[in-house]
């Protein structure tokens, strides 16, 4: 049982940081959505929704993470490491998305091709893209500092952003 726990402990603290990045980011994606549609408020609603997008995409990401296809470019140059996590991340994500909508409509439509079917009528695809768009460009500034964190280690990534530590001196 103490096995089990420690690798769900692992799992959760490995699903963390790209979950609140993604929360934030779709807190202010909401946000944004609904200044320029002139409501000037936050509803429950959006907020749930925007929680529920920052958990699929943490959890698309841990699920990427243990691919073995993500380590691909892991010993050519950082940019290309980058850009292929970005492009998995991006795929599973996609895909997570895709079930989200879908599997409502499978129980009411009866049918996973009569859902599909629907699913391509009745998505707004404006919104969908435009969301697709943000993911893609927070994925790869997420995976930018991710991977330079894990190259350089996350004490001197501080350093380099904050400056040294002084430590007490007596004067």
């Amino acid at each position: 049982m103490n096995k089990t726990l420690q690798i769900l402990k692992k799992e959760f603290l490995e699903m963390l940081p790209p979950t609140i990045f993604f929360f934030v980011i779709f807190h202010i994606l909401f946000f944004v959505r609904s200044l320029f549609a002139n409501k000037y408020s936050i509803s429950v609603e959006s907020s749930i929704v925007a929680t529920i997008g920052a958990l699929i995409v943490g959890k698309a990401v841990l699920i990427a993470d243990k691919l073995k296809l993500l380590k691909l470019f892991q010993e050519k140059q950082l940019i290309k490491h980058v850009l292929w996590k970005v492009l998995i991340y991006t795929i599973m994500v996609f895909i997570f998305r895709y079930f989200e909508e879908v599997i409502p409509l499978i129980s009411k439509y009866g049918s996973f091709s009569s859902a599909n079917q629907h699913l391509i009528e009745e998505v707004k695809w404006p919104k969908f893209w435009t969301i697709q768009i943000f993911l893609v460009v927070f994925l790869i500034i997420y995976v930018s500092f991710a991977e330079l964190i894990k190259l350089v280690g996350k004490e001197r990534f501080k350093e380099m952003v904050f400056g040294k530590k002084e430590k007490n001196s007596k004067k």
